[in-house]
């Protein structure tokens, strides 16, 4: 695979000064009231309560285990933490203030990568409008989008490693600096994004072609025997406990993926070769060389999600999620499309191409509408929630002992109603193991699989317990509180329990 191009387009600008600042502001506001925010939800059930446990070190005395050692190999838990004794401000506050930060990031990270690759400032806004569109567009079958709707640690580690990307276009030093960063954020992604970044830099046989590095595969490859080798120290395959947390997690398996979400992983590599070819044409030399060169780092990275996927001996190696090497090809395509679409169409074209950003934005604001619609759009930090799950969480906060230790349904993050809210980081009290974050958890700490499979078997068909089964809880694991669901419960059981606060679907009652 060999393209040859011209030498380098001028660039409409390689740098964003302090005027930049409105519009990024801008892109992040439209981006929150497009696609939302949210506080305690989904991984912030993990980081959240890592957070709190940081700022006060009496909070959830019994599980730390299941979010610290999640959280211990990056640096994000304790700056947000530190920011918060700094400030006084509250946590709500405080993440709503780094996931605007973030988002910031982002889009600086982009403007630069778009600044470098486009010849014109419509190229640049194209590509960043269409992003703004776009922010939570699912990647292929990954389980992750372009940016989630509240803070994680993903976001600002995409923004260090775009702000590496450019840094590489640029031949500075600086790039090991922010890929550094990105390490310390998220190192998982920083992996995965320094596995792209290597490609970029891969030098080319001449000065004129744009030459996708014949031996990747070989380095890849040698990358991946020590990884093996430390996951096998880490998992056991033959575990049942850690295979137990494996199961059922679909997409952590391509094997298993439908055929669209297959057509996700593949179709966006052969597009970005269309792109490096029309770029190159066209005499966008650096979109040139990126487009050819992600499509290489990305279909090396497929290829390898796919293999880790089929082979039993490569089981240790399923937790780190291969196909997310597919977030930055994602994120390139995007940035690339609405891009060339700016520079590129006639004006009519363009005018018509803008327009479609209109329903484009309203169709993923429905969409995060239907999939969030017990919740607010946007959870503005203080405001009144009216769920009754949040309702009931923040009763407990206020009303029960921090060494509390509550049991409820296991599944409660798949309810309805519920929206996915953490537990821990709402309520700030401990829980017994619950069967989706704190699976993931146990899937990456092998050493907490049995300890999730035994507590999460404990609490199935909590609201079916006779006084019996809720009194064993109390013995085995040291539960002193319950949060029932009403419609659930057998009624001579709750009528025999101390229940102090309830809602139309909750009741909080003491352990027996």
């Amino acid at each position: 695979m060999l393209m040859t191009i011209r030498s380098d387009a001028s660039p409409a600008a390689h740098r964003f000064g302090p005027r930049s600042l409105f519009l990024l502001s801008g892109l992040a506001v439209a981006g929150i009231l497009i696609h939302g925010y949210h506080y305690g939800f989904d991984d912030q059930s993990v980081y959240l309560p890592a957070i709190k446990k940081s700022v006060d070190p009496v909070l959830y005395p019994f599980d730390a285990a299941f979010f610290l050692l999640q959280t211990r190999l990056g640096c994000f838990v304790n700056a947000v933490a530190a920011s918060i004794r700094f400030t006084h401000l509250a946590a709500a506050w405080a993440l709503f203030a780094w996931y605007f930060a973030s988002l910031l990031l982002l889009f600086s990270g982009c403007g630069r990568l778009a600044c470098r690759c486009f010849a014109t400032a419509a190229g640049v806004r194209g590509s960043l409008l269409l992003l703004t569109s776009l922010l939570t567009l699912p990647v292929a079958g990954t389980f992750v989008v372009l940016c989630d709707p509240y803070l994680h640690t993903r976001a600002l580690a995409t923004g260090f490693l775009l702000f590496a990307f450019v840094a590489i276009l640029e031949k500075r030093f600086t790039a090991a600096v922010w890929l550094f960063l990105a390490v310390l954020t998220h190192p998982t992604i920083a992996f995965l994004g320094a596995w792209h970044l290597a490609v970029q830099a891969w030098p080319a046989r001449t000065q004129a072609t744009v030459d996708p590095p014949s031996r990747a595969v070989g380095v890849l490859a040698l990358a991946a025997i020590p990884a093996g080798l430390l996951a096998r120290w880490f998992a056991d395959p033959s575990d049942p406990a850690w295979r137990a947390a494996l199961s059922s997690r679909r997409f952590l398996f391509p094997a298993q993926w439908t055929w669209y979400e297959l057509l996700g992983a593949f179709a966006p590599l052969a597009i970005l070769y269309l792109y490096a070819h029309l770029a190159q044409r066209r005499g966008l030399n650096v979109l040139a060389r990126i487009c050819c060169r992600m499509a290489v780092s990305g279909g090396i990275g497929v290829a390898a999600g796919l293999i880790v996927g089929l082979m039993p001996a490569l089981l240790p190696l399923v937790p780190l999620e291969p196909m997310r090497t597919l977030h930055l090809v994602y994120l390139v395509l995007v940035l690339s499309t609405g891009g060339l679409c700016a520079e590129l169409l006639p004006r009519p074209w363009k005018v018509a191409t803008a327009a479609l950003l209109v329903p484009l934005a309203f169709g993923m604001f429905v969409a995060q509408r239907h999939e969030l619609s017990a919740s607010p759009h946007i959870e503005w930090p203080g405001a009144d929630s009216h769920n009754d799950w949040l309702e009931a969480f923040d009763w407990i906060r206020l009303h029960t002992p921090t060494s509390a230790l509550f049991a409820m349904n296991p599944d409660y993050l798949r309810l309805d109603g519920e929206n996915e809210h953490g537990f821990r980081g709402l309520a700030e009290r401990g829980q017994l193991a619950e069967a989706a974050k704190d699976r993931a958890v146990a899937r990456n700490i092998p050493a907490l699989a049995w300890q999730w499979r035994d507590e999460v078997r404990a609490q199935e068909g909590i609201e079916e317990f006779d006084l019996a089964r809720l009194s064993d809880l109390r013995k085995r694991y040291g539960v002193t509180w319950l949060l029932l669901r009403k419609a659930a419960g057998r009624a001579t059981s709750l009528t025999a329990l101390d229940c102090p606060y309830e809602n139309p679907t909750l009741r909080v009652c003491r352990a027996p």
